[in-house]
């Protein structure tokens, strides 16, 4: 990806769930910016694979291996960064399971906790682990991930990935309102469908009782295709950027029309 901004010169950005899919667009998008970008990642070789692409486009880059559940591996990535790179100004929390389509009488504990705790806690747990940075700074911009699926259900099964991003978006209001003295914004981009491997990572990585699919009518967009990668990163960069310095406690809504209908 080329762009002729550089509204990132100077900053450091850590993003989780950078190895794949909105994490790694938008972790290139960062760093074709000017930003100097921990990708963070459960997987090493994913982690590392990005930093690579970002390094050989003439970027700067490191790789970190953390798992969100885990707040204390996140603090230490956090420490790590700020000891090899600086004080971070912007944190994306791309990392994220979308669950087992099930009704919800067969969802079990694991089921719900599985994907919870990576999509709700995770991002709180990432958001903590870099918030001392930021406050040595005086300034931050958080974007969470959110989704459609934080405004509406329009299909059935899904609850816990319903439920995590419907809380993603109050964690994130909350955070607005808390740290706005202290000069950090904090924003969430809510896509909609966007053609990722986000399916086969939950699979990998949440045990489940239900199978791990796409919706066998998937939604009609208006825009008339799924969304790309790289177009939640180019939000996320916006609201990382200067350009969104009077925006925060906000929920953007990324889906090509479909919340619209």
């Amino acid at each position: 990806m080329t762009t002729t901004m550089r509204r990132m010169d100077g900053e450091i950005a850590l993003v989780t769930g950078g190895g794949s899919g909105i994490g790694a667009a938008s972790a290139i998008r960062l760093a074709a910016e000017g930003a100097a970008v921990a990708v963070v990642d459960v997987h090493a070789d994913a982690a590392e694979a990005t930093a690579l692409a970002i390094v050989e486009a003439g970027g700067n880059a490191r790789s970190y291996v953390a798992d969100v559940r885990d707040a204390g591996a996140l603090r230490d990535v956090a420490e790590s960064v700020v000891a090899e790179l600086g004080e971070i100004g912007i944190v994306f929390t791309a990392a994220g399971v979308s669950g087992a389509r099930l009704d919800s009488h067969e969802v079990t504990e694991a089921d719900w906790r599985g994907v919870l705790d990576i999509n709700l806690s995770g991002t709180f747990f990432t958001v903590q682990a870099v918030l001392p940075s930021m406050l040595r700074l005086g300034r931050g911009a958080v974007v969470t991930c959110g989704s459609t699926s934080s405004f509406v259900a329009t299909q059935g099964g899904l609850a816990p990935y319903r439920a995590s991003k419907g809380g993603v978006k109050m964690l994130t209001q909350t955070l607005a309102v808390e740290y706005a003295p202290k000069g950090i914004r904090v924003n969430s981009v809510c896509p909609g469908a966007v053609r990722t491997n986000l399916t086969a990572n939950t699979a990998a990585i949440v045990p489940t009782t239900g199978t791990v699919r796409n919706p066998s009518k998937p939604l009609p967009v208006p825009l008339g295709r799924y969304g790309e990668s790289e177009e939640i990163a180019s939000v996320v960069a916006f609201l990382a950027s200067s350009d969104a310095s009077y925006v925060t406690g906000q929920a953007i809504l990324v889906d090509g029309g479909v919340t619209a209908e």
